[in-house]
This record gives C-alpha cells, structure tokens and sequence, in this order.
C-alpha cells in the first residue's frame, strides 16, 4: 500500500497539484479571479465566474475550458483526463497513418468528421472522469488515487493563492 501511495503521488498528485497550481495562479494574476483567502473562496468566485455568462467567455481557452469541466478540482481532473484522452488519439491517429507526414497526405472530409466526432468523445469522457479512472487505474485501493488527486489540487491551489498572496 506503500508503494501505491508514492505511484500516486507521482501519476496522479504531480500532474493535477502543477496544474491546479499554473490554474489558480494564472486566474489570479490575469485578474479572471479577484483576490480571494481561500481555496474554498477561490471555489466560490469560480462557481460564480461559471454561471456569468458574460464572464464566462471572458479569458483564454484553458480557462473557458477548466469552468466547462466544472472549474475546482473536478474541472482540473476533467481538463487533465481531456488532455490524456486527447493526446492518446491524436497519437494513435498519426501511428494509423504510417506517421505525421502520411497522416497529411491523407487528409479527407472523412478524416476530419472523424476528428470532431473523437473530439466531442473525448470531451464527454473528460466530463465523466471519475468513471473513466476507474476503467485505467488497475487497484484494490483506488481511494489512495482519489485522496491523493484532492490533496495535491488543495495543496497546488493553496500555494498559489499564497505566491499571489
């Protein structure tokens, strides 16, 4: 059980704890956040950001996409599992190809209409995210994946809302 807590800690705690960090930092300092104490006044200016439409479509892609995920810490896995989801088809389509230049050559409205069809899979797939780890992490304590995964998103918010002090 050791040993599961320190491959969490380095699959799951690492990326989402960077990635809550760069988030939160960023909403700070582009002023999409307005300064706040804690990462649960944080949570609230996000749901709150989220149900303004005007300011919803208001900062860069990321963000829009994090509040489409949810925003906090369901949209910072959603946006994770979008990103894992999506490189791993986007990698498996050039391999199809023979490569990246084939891939090219081959280009199609077919192609295309695949893509967008992957995409919007992927998307409901990053949405769903608590059943699609469930599926892709093999565990009889998948608890430890999930305690981890809210601990390293509280630890990275925290630490950037206290750089942004």
């Amino acid at each position: 059980m050791i040993s599961e807590i320190f491959i969490a800690l380095f699959k799951v705690g690492l990326p989402v704890g960077l990635t809550s960090y760069g988030l939160v930092w960023w909403a700070l300092k582009k002023n999409y956040i307005s300064e706040v104490a804690s990462v649960k006044s944080f949570e609230q200016a996000v749901k709150k950001r989220k149900k303004d439409k005007a300011l919803k479509k208001q900062g860069d892609p990321v963000h829009r996409k994090w509040l489409a995920f949810g925003g906090g810490f369901y949209g910072v896995v959603g946006l994770l599992t979008y990103a894992a989801v999506e490189f791993a088809e986007i990698r498996d389509f050039i391999l199809q190809f023979g490569g990246f230049i084939e891939m090219i050559k081959n280009l199609s409205l077919n192609f295309v209409i695949s893509l967008l069809v992957g995409a919007i899979k992927n998307f409901v797939a990053a949405i769903a995210w608590p059943v699609y780890w469930l599926n892709e992490i093999h565990s009889e304590h998948i608890w430890i994946w999930f305690v981890v995964a809210y601990g390293a998103y509280w630890a990275g918010s925290r630490l950037a809302l206290r750089k942004m002090g």
